[in-house]
Parts: structure tokens; C-alpha cells; sequence
């Protein structure tokens, strides 16, 4: 199943509460599952952003030296906003669909050492 987005599908960003959350993901994958892994990622964090106002970023990355490393840099508006986001449906499907695909998973609280900079972020797409 594939969660089609029209370039119109867009949400407003809630404001980052003080019980918001800065999270690093850091994700192994066993590697002969990352070509499968990576759109499946791509997917679930393009449909968040753009239909979750409590996803304020989202933004997946690959190490240079493993290309089975997937961290994920995640920003949710409060704690309601996260448990709205592991509870939606397309967080679910990427869930189950990635479960026997992940060695190992850590998830890294951080805490912001300016409060008060701002992340602004959208998709958008390039030509």
C-alpha cells in the first residue's frame, strides 16, 4: 500500500511545546534489506511532515561510512504529538512492514541548547 500525496497536501506546524521532543534515531539495517528499508523510511517521513501538525522535522539521513546506518533526526511539537504520530497509519504500516529488517534501533532524547531558535521545514519538491 502506498500513501499518494498531492503537491496541495499540507498541514499547519503546531508550535514546539515544552514537552516537545528532539530525537535522534538511530537505525541498523541488515543489509540485504536496505533497498527494500530506505523508500519505506522516505515514505513515512514525507506523509508525516506533510500531514502531521505536531511533525515539526523529519529528516533521515545515511552515514558516509555504513550506508546500512540510517539516522533520522525527529522533532514533535509536544508529547501528545508523538504518541499521535506512532499511533497514525502510515507509521504503523512503515512499523510492521520494517520490523524484520532492523538489527538494532536507538532512540536519543536530546535537549536544545538555544530554547528559543526555531526549526522551519517543508517538503518541497525539486525540479
Amino acid at each position: 500500500m502506498t500513501i499518494n500525496l498531492n503537491a496541495q497536501t499540507r498541514c499547519e506546524k503546531h508550535q514546539m511545546a515544552d514537552d516537545g521532543i528532539i530525537r535522534y534515531s538511530v537505525i541498523d539495517i541488515i543489509p540485504e534489506h536496505l533497498k527494500e528499508y530506505l523508500p519505506l523510511a522516505l515514505e513515512v517521513g514525507e506523509v508525516s511532515m506533510k500531514t502531521e501538525p505536531g511533525v515539526l522535522a523529519m529528516y533521515p539521513t545515511v552515514a558516509d561510512d555504513d550506508s546500512c546506518r540510517v539516522t533520522i533526526l525527529e522533532i514533535y511539537s509536544s508529547r501528545d504529538a508523538y504518541k499521535s504520530h506512532i499511533a497514525s497509519r502510515h507509521f504503523q504500516k512503515y512499523k510492521q512492514s520494517t520490523l524484520h529488517m532492523v538489527k538494532s534501533l536507538q532512540l536519543l532524547d536530546q535537549k536544545p541548547m538555544n530554547p528559543k531558535m526555531t526549526i522551519t521545514s517543508d517538503i518541497t519538491e525539486r525540479p
